[in-house]
């Protein structure tokens, strides 16, 4: 079956209207869709809250509009479920990410359900002589471009960071016509049960302001651990954090994250429970001021980090933490 097009997931804001790396990405998916002869077509999950006709303005041949919730309201495995039910019935030759905060673990979330590769962070994009995407991006600390292709999966899919390409003005005619609503309201349920398991909600508060974090990871067994340890923080003045695995359990939300795809934080004290070291994480928290490391494995990198170390269980350290932190003098 022939690919449908170049999708775009679009990226709002709070107060449904879209965030500029939406439009961005349009630009980038019509300057390849000139030269592939594809459609553009942008991918929406949120009501009829969004001036749609915003998209058509740059760059979008057709939208399909993924209705299940509101606006601004982020709901990490529905938005997976909608995204990938609709890639997989339309089949586009690429999918686009923004590299925003949620995109960062929405996209990895719909290429890992769909068993396709993925490329993150891109500042640049191509088609090679077999009409393959080229996925273009810095690495090895920035001393080298990258040119990347995923010749064995289809669709392509890579995040692009925002501010990176240009807006272009666009225009069909008969928009309206090629609007298509999809009803994913049955997700309800599994949007609650998400809920349900989630521990503990970011509100106003930010980790990077935090002066305390006490962050948990794939050694913390269980969402009521994860809630413990969350109590734990706040009666030592602190915050809560957690590597990715904690959210893609969906125990924690994403701006509690640390590390390479999360936040980049310096606390004066850092205590990582359950967390190996891996680089990605390490990349957001080794500044920290004073390192206390909790691990089963006595080689895991964190320990290389750390200023004091404990060898055992996550749940026997915070039984014992507890006590010591109850009986201290005020």
């Amino acid at each position: 079956m022939k690919n449908s097009g170049i999708a775009v997931v679009c990226s709002i804001e709070n107060d449904g209207s879209f965030k500029n790396v939406t439009f961005e990405l349009l630009g980038a998916a019509r300057s390849l869709a000139e030269k592939t002869g594809e459609k553009v077509i942008a991918l929406l999950c949120a009501d009829a809250d969004c001036d749609v006709q915003a998209l058509n303005d740059f760059g979008a041949d057709k939208v399909f509009v993924l209705s299940h919730r509101k606006a601004g309201v982020f709901e990490l495995e529905s938005d997976v479920f909608a995204i990938s039910s609709i890639i997989s019935e339309i089949l586009p030759s690429t999918v686009l990410f923004p590299a925003t905060d949620y995109g960062r673990v929405l996209a990895p979330e719909v290429a890992a359900r769909l068993h396709c590769g993925i490329t993150a962070d891109c500042t640049d994009f191509n088609i090679d002589e077999n009409g393959r995407l080229v996925q273009i991006r810095p690495a090895l600390g920035g001393n080298i471009t990258a040119h990347i292709i995923s010749p064995s999966t289809l669709p392509q899919m890579a995040t692009a960071r925002p501010s990176v390409f240009k807006k272009r003005e666009f225009k069909v005619e008969d928009f309206e016509k090629n609007i298509v609503r999809n009803d994913f309201s049955s997700l309800a349920e599994r949007v609650l049960k998400l809920k349900e398991n989630s521990i503990i909600t970011s509100g106003n508060a930010k980790i990077e302001d935090a002066a305390l974090i006490v962050s948990v990871g794939s050694g913390v067994s269980s969402p009521g651990l994860v809630r413990r340890f969350g109590d734990f923080a706040a009666s030592i003045g602190g915050m809560l954090a957690c590597s990715r695995k904690i959210v893609e359990k969906g125990w924690l939300e994403q701006p509690r994250q640390v590390g390479q795809s999360g936040k980049t934080i310096t606390p004066e004290i850092y205590f990582a429970i359950g967390i190996s070291g891996a680089v990605q994480h390490l990349a957001g928290m080794k500044s920290s001021g004073f390192i206390v490391a909790v691990n089963t494995d006595k080689s895991a990198e964190i320990f290389n980090y750390s200023d004091v170390g404990f060898v055992m269980d996550a749940e026997e350290w915070l039984n014992t933490a507890e006590k010591f932190f109850k009986i201290r003098p005020e």
